[in-house]
């Protein structure tokens, strides 16, 4: 069997449309027809489920409480794309223990054999739940904006997950791009400021252009790549789902649901 691939989508701080990328990103790799499921993991401030106007019955708390299995928190996203809800306004979820944030990767890890791809959008920032989902994932994409602030937080939040997690290569997506190779140039001020340590790679996987379409999608709960499928935005991201699709990870168990519990429950110390 195939092993899913597990890609942790991250970032420096909240703002960088990460949310947004993730779920588009899923989308776009469902209509290549490949089995999707999101991972809304900024728990208790879920914002999946904002943007796709979903009420789920029930959330990543109630599997740790008991009250469900986690194929019944699954909710239906744009473009067949399966959505496992953060929840909100419950801030015990805001900092699980290792013990219940394994039971979470091991309830999730019942849909193994269903799955091509997990998506984890993190909740942005270093809290200890992301270090873990990050260090445990057998990839990593870092959304960067061309904000100074993006950039700056962008590069800090790289030398800690370097420092803490041990964590060499990233994926480095730029959004929110004005001009043409913008992204590029980005990526390359980026490793200036890490001052261009040999064993760091960055890889640039692609960059998403400012577009005001996106917020009008967000607000009406509408899919872009549906509505929008010709403009610039759409475009990038079907371009993006298809490169990263085409690419071979270098180990054939590296992102494969077991070997995320594996990981997760190393990256605890339990």
């Amino acid at each position: 069997m195939k092993p899913a691939r597990v890609i942790a989508i991250a970032s420096g701080k909240g703002g960088s449309g990460k949310s947004f990328l993730t779920l588009n990103l899923a989308e776009a790799l469902s209509r290549m027809g490949r089995r999707v499921v999101v991972l809304d993991a900024d728990f208790g401030l879920a914002n999946i489920e904002l943007l796709t106007g979903a009420e789920p019955e029930y959330s990543i708390s109630d599997v740790l409480a008991g009250k469900c299995d986690i194929t019944q928190t699954l909710i239906e996203g744009p473009g067949g794309v399966r959505i496992i809800p953060g929840g909100r306004s419950e801030p015990t979820m805001a900092s699980l223990s290792h013990g219940r944030l394994s039971g979470l990767i091991n309830a999730i890890d019942v849909l193994a054999g269903d799955i091509d791809y997990l998506l984890i959008d993190t909740a942005g920032g270093l809290s200890s739940n992301d270090l873990q989902l990050v260090q445990a994932a057998g990839e990593l994409l870092v959304v960067m904006t061309p904000d100074p602030l993006s950039q700056a937080d962008t590069a800090d939040f790289i030398k800690a997950l370097r420092g803490h997690c041990g964590i060499q290569q990233f994926g480095i997506l730029t959004n929110m791009t004005r001009r043409q190779r913008e992204g590029h140039t980005l990526v390359e001020t980026l490793q200036q400021r890490l001052d261009f340590e040999q064993d760091l790679v960055l890889r640039h996987c692609g960059q998403v252009p400012f577009d005001q379409d996106v917020a009008k999608c967000c607000q009406n709960f509408q899919s872009l790549l549906e509505v929008r499928p010709e403009s610039r935005t759409a475009r990038a991201l079907q371009m993006l789902a298809e490169t990263l699709d085409r690419r071979r990870i270098s180990s054939p168990v590296a992102g494969g649901m077991t070997f995320f519990l594996e990981q997760t429950v190393n990256a605890g110390g339990m």
